[in-house]
Order: structure tokens, then sequence, then C-alpha cells
């Protein structure tokens, strides 16, 4: 572990661990949900030698990004994408960094980051048809097989209900090149897995299993949606996923279901996935790049990303 890091895991324990998820109610974790977003303001990135737009998905934004220079001169565009999917519990979209979204494009990637509707003026059949659209767009552009979907946390979760959207055949879609979840949570947790949580518990310094039985009533208030939109791992069809790698960290609790997600991908014969847990790390750590393990982990996703159009994923060095 780095030196910054360890001085830092007593502090975040101590300031966001006590106030995960203290709303007692779903009234307060609406008005808290609504208080965030007000603060929010929508600019586009300024960095030089890259390009950044507003592309409007019906009524929602989506920012675009690529670098100046691996841009097709026929086209103005590059020949390959990266859909960023934000992080932020679906109640406010937690941005990249400048330097993150300048290594995703100096991949040789556009990219893209949308802007998906939140909690809880919108619900999660707002997100994934947004991002269904979203990614209905880019095809425009790009072959579909060289589209990345990039999402951490809340964003992993929308990846993975809008991949089990489309293979209900709610909407009629194909699959991206690769798909890159980093710490999904699912909403139905199986007995085993909630008792794995409450080992890890002791380790995370963000979360506390016992949220997982809020979270139901919070984002499903009124308990209208199929099972298979909010995920669970133990009996979730993911036949016709593409090339898949999921990340957690160890010391949180969502890696407890990783044993659960490998059988789930075996039995839906999905052909070249990879669960990668590291050991002693926490939730979504690769987006938090002034720490060392987070570059680290951001250096793994770059990568992958790149050996997409080289090797298969399971054939990356890591």
């Amino acid at each position: 572990m780095s030196l910054l890091y360890e001085i830092l895991k007593p502090i975040v324990k101590n300031i966001v661990k006590k106030k995960a998820h203290q709303e007692e109610t779903y009234e307060e974790f609406v008005k808290t949900s609504l208080d965030i977003q007000a603060k929010f303001r929508l600019k586009l990135p300024r960095i030089k030698g890259y390009t950044f737009h507003d592309e409007m998905i019906g009524d929602y934004h989506c920012l675009v990004g690529r670098k100046l220079i691996s841009c097709n001169e026929a086209s103005g565009k590059s020949k390959k994408a990266v859909m960023y999917l934000v992080g932020g519990g679906e109640r406010r979209w937690q941005m990249p960094s400048n330097s993150s979204m300048k290594r995703y494009m100096d991949t040789g990637c556009d990219l893209w980051i949308p802007l998906y509707p939140l909690y809880p003026n919108a619900d999660v059949i707002d997100e994934i048809e947004m991002i269904s659209e979203t990614h209905r767009k880019m095809m425009e552009t790009y072959h579909t097989e060289d589209i990345i979907w990039l999402g951490f946390s809340a964003g992993a979760d929308l990846i993975m209900a809008t991949g089990r959207y489309i293979v209900k055949g709610q909407i009629n879609l194909a699959m991206p090149g690769l798909m890159i979840p980093v710490s999904p949570c699912n909403l139905t947790i199986s007995d085993e897995s909630f008792q794995r949580m409450k080992e890890i518990e002791k380790r995370d310094i963000m979360m506390f299993a016992d949220s997982m039985k809020a979270y139901p009533d919070f984002y499903d208030h009124e308990h209208k949606y199929p099972g298979y939109i909010w995920g669970d791992a133990r009996t979730d069809d993911y036949t016709g996923f593409p090339k898949i790698v999921m990340f957690f960290g160890g010391d949180e609790i969502f890696a407890a279901e990783a044993p659960e997600y490998e059988a789930a991908f075996i039995r839906s014969a999905v052909k070249d996935y990879r669960i990668i847990v590291k050991d002693g790390m926490f939730h979504a750590y690769p987006m938090f790049t002034f720490l060392k393990e987070g570059k680290l982990g951001e250096d793994e996703i770059i990568k992958i990303i790149c050996s997409l159009w080289h090797n298969s994923v399971t054939d990356a060095h890591l």
C-alpha cells in the first residue's frame, strides 16, 4: 500500500462511512438527491490538444471528446470509442478528471460521457433507454465491435442492466465490443453473498452490508420492476454478452458477488470474461488516480482497452 493510502484510509472510513446512507426514509433520500443535483453546472471540459462538444441524445446531454491529432482526416472522428458511464449512485454525475479523460482519448478512442437521467425524477428504464440511444447514435459512426462500455459504480450497474435489458429482448440493439464494469452492485443479494459482505464490511472504508437492505426501497420504491432489471447474479442470464472484464476492490462489500458472477458467466456461456478482485483495494478504486493504487488500476483498464483490437482480453498483459 502507498503511504498516502495508508494515511487516508482511517480518515475516509471515519468521514465517509459514518455518513454512508444515513437517510432514514425514502423522502430523505429523495431530498438529498435533489439537493446534490441542484449544485451541478454543465460545462464542456477544456483540455489543450483535445476537443469536446455537447451531443444531445433526445432531451439529455452527452459530452463527446477526442484527441485532435488522432482524428481521421476524412471524417474528423476517430474509428473507435469509449462510452464512459459515470458513478454517483444514479443521484449525481461523478465526472472523471481531465487527466483520466486525456488518457482514455490517448488510446485513439473518442470519449462519450452520457449525462444519463438521475433519480428521483427519472428511473432505471429512463437511464437504460438513454444509454441505449447513445450507443445507437455511436453506431452511426463506429462499428459496434469498436465501441467499449466503461462504467464505475452506478455506471457499472447500468452497463449490466442495459446488457440484461438487451438479452431479454426489450430493445433491439447490438452489444458493444467490450464491457468494463468497475464495482457493480445488484439489488437482489443472495444469503451467501450477504454473509461474505458482512465479513468484507470490516475492511470496507465506505459502505455497510446492511445498506443493501435499504437500496431496493430507495431505487424501486414502488417495487414495479422485474428482478433482471436490478440484477441477481445467481439467476441472471448473460447469454450473448460480449467480452467483459469486471473489476472489484478486495476490500469493498460488492466483491462478495464475484463468485456468483463467475458462475453466471459460465452458466450463460460468456466466452471471454475476466473478473479482477484486487486485494486491499476499495470501491471503484481506478477512479481515484491521485493515489498510486488508483493510477495502477487505471493503467490496467487502459491496457485492456488497447488490447481489444489486438488480442482477446484474457491474453492482455496486466
